[in-house]
């Protein structure tokens, strides 16, 4: 059994991992963490998020010994969660979006004391959609085509464009104005890559998804980065791992 230690565990994120784990027998939640500033501290967890009374409760900092952290909290006082983490020097999943570069830095070097992973975005198909993306520009490299990125998410989310398009943006060498941000709704999302030719043909390529599936994917993650080696990995490390 690996016990958790949730970060974000308020949140709409948060309440999709605690109710993934509960269909989970290899992972257990074992602490709710909050800011320390946030209206939800010592809050009833169950009670807060299914109307049921549990016996755990949101708290600022852990206070049950754990295996690894998993963070889906908002990109708010992320140097402040970065110094908690080397206090606690566990393994570290980081889900976390909207970073600028130094403070993704900062997330990254934490890896030279223990091992991190960096998922913006936890699902396997969304990066086997990145790799088809730029398997298809290598292959269009002598053709005359337009590219863009249309992605939807739900409207309360902050970052614009979301980390996942950027990354798209990175690894198609393309610049964010190409990117069509939507925010409407409240759970699915999706992000889809078009190339369009001068002469009328069009391909999309596209990855939607709710939150449970990135709940799920991430307890996978958690289930294969437990107990790995003090690195920095990403999805494409685990998937070249799965299939070698």
């Amino acid at each position: 059994m690996i016990n958790i230690c949730l970060f974000g565990a308020s949140g709409k994120m948060g309440k999709a991992v605690i109710s993934a784990s509960e269909d989970n027998n290899d992972v257990n939640i074992n602490n709710f963490i909050v800011r320390e500033t946030s209206d939800n501290l010592n809050k009833d967890v169950g009670d807060f998020h299914f109307g049921i009374s549990s016996e755990n409760n949101f708290e600022s900092y852990p206070s049950k010994d754990f295996d690894l952290i998993i963070d889906f909290a908002t990109r708010d006082h992320i140097e402040k969660r970065v110094e908690v983490y080397k206090t606690l020097k566990k393994p570290l999943i980081f889900c976390s979006s909207g970073l600028d570069e130094s403070q993704m830095m900062h997330v990254k070097n934490l890896s030279d004391d223990f091992p991190v992973f960096i998922a913006e975005n936890t699902s396997i198909l969304m990066s086997l959609m990145k790799e088809a993306a730029i398997k298809t520009k290598k292959i269009l490299a002598e053709r005359n085509y337009s590219l863009s990125i249309n992605e939807g998410h739900h409207k309360d989310k902050l970052d614009i464009p979301s980390g996942t398009a950027l990354t798209l943006c990175d690894a198609l060498e393309i610049g964010s104005e190409a990117v069509n941000s939507i925010r409407e709704g409240d759970n699915e999302s999706f992000h889809e890559v078009t190339f369009s030719t001068d002469y009328g043909d069009q391909l999309h390529i596209k990855h939607s998804g709710k939150r449970r599936v990135y709940a799920v994917e991430v307890l996978n993650i958690a289930k294969w980065f437990y107990q790995k080696p003090k690195n920095l990995y990403y999805m494409q490390t685990l998937i070249e791992d799965l299939h070698e």
